[in-house]
């Protein structure tokens, strides 16, 4: 990012705080519908003695049904990129479930599973798993067929296409869904929160939604916010250097302006 283009974001926040605070200030809105940022510092102050526990209770919760959904992604999107037969087996299977929210299948994960730390893991897991197979599915069904039947005619075996057509075709596809798939993990870690915990960023906010203490739900939502943002940053990173041989990173717009 040019030093240009962080000057230009930096202005938006300031010119965005100071809205903020003017309409805080000269139109006496209420602090439970529009805290005042003084207000949201002081929750967040006040939270100081419990924030580094829920950070990693929650951190727990995130990381650990996001590596399982990874997993299990990663292992759909590729078998259905090796066989054709999975991939329409479970092809039309991502895509009947791709429209069912996450959120509903709350209650027969607290029926099935009960309450506690496994069945939130497995809530967030499932989640990412679904949006990384549908995503890699796609993928695989936008790959040129030119590309295969040139590397067939040339004699290539199924395993030689797989290794250097499908694969390098398709990660880069792959890494863009597995950001996705990290920025829906901590929407499902609070909602993985509601089951029943008692610890965590997503009990706090359910504890501040009870007292109307809207300050304090705001500053819940920040720290979420930073967190899903250091986990992106640490995903480009990776991307960057796993991605260099292709030309994503030459592509500019300015060239386009």
């Amino acid at each position: 990012m040019r030093f240009g283009s962080m000057t230009k974001g930096a202005i938006c926040i300031i010119i965005f705080v100071i809205i903020w605070v003017s309409a805080v200030q000269f139109f006496a809105i209420s602090p439970t519908f529009v805290p005042a940022p003084w207000d949201i510092a002081d929750a967040l102050y006040s939270m100081r003695h419990m924030i580094v526990e829920a950070i990693l209770a929650s951190l727990r919760i995130t990381m650990s049904g996001f590596s399982i959904g990874l997993l299990i992604g990663l292992s759909m999107g590729l078998m259905m990129a090796y066989s054709k037969n999975f991939m329409e087996i479970v092809g039309p299977f991502l895509e009947f479930t791709r429209p069912v929210p996450v959120f509903a299948l709350i209650p027969l994960f607290m029926i099935w599973f009960g309450l506690g730390l496994w069945p939130q893991v497995m809530l967030v897991a499932i989640g990412v798993s679904a949006v990384l197979g549908v995503q890699v599915y796609e993928s695989v069904r936008n790959i040129p067929v030119v590309y295969i039947n040139a590397s067939a005619n040339l004699g290539a075996s199924k395993r030689t296409i797989f290794r250097t057509v499908i694969l390098p075709y398709i990660f880069p596809h792959i890494i863009g869904a597995i950001r996705v798939a990290a920025a829906a993990s901590w929407g499902l870690n609070v909602a993985a929160e509601f089951m029943g915990v008692q610890m965590g960023l997503g009990f706090i906010m359910i504890v501040r939604q009870m007292f109307l203490d809207t300050p304090g739900i705001i500053a819940v939502v920040l720290i979420y916010s930073v967190l899903a943002i250091c986990l992106d940053q640490i995903i480009r990173v990776i991307e960057r250097r796993l991605t260099r041989w292709t030309d994503r990173g030459q592509l500019s717009l300015e060239k386009l302006r």
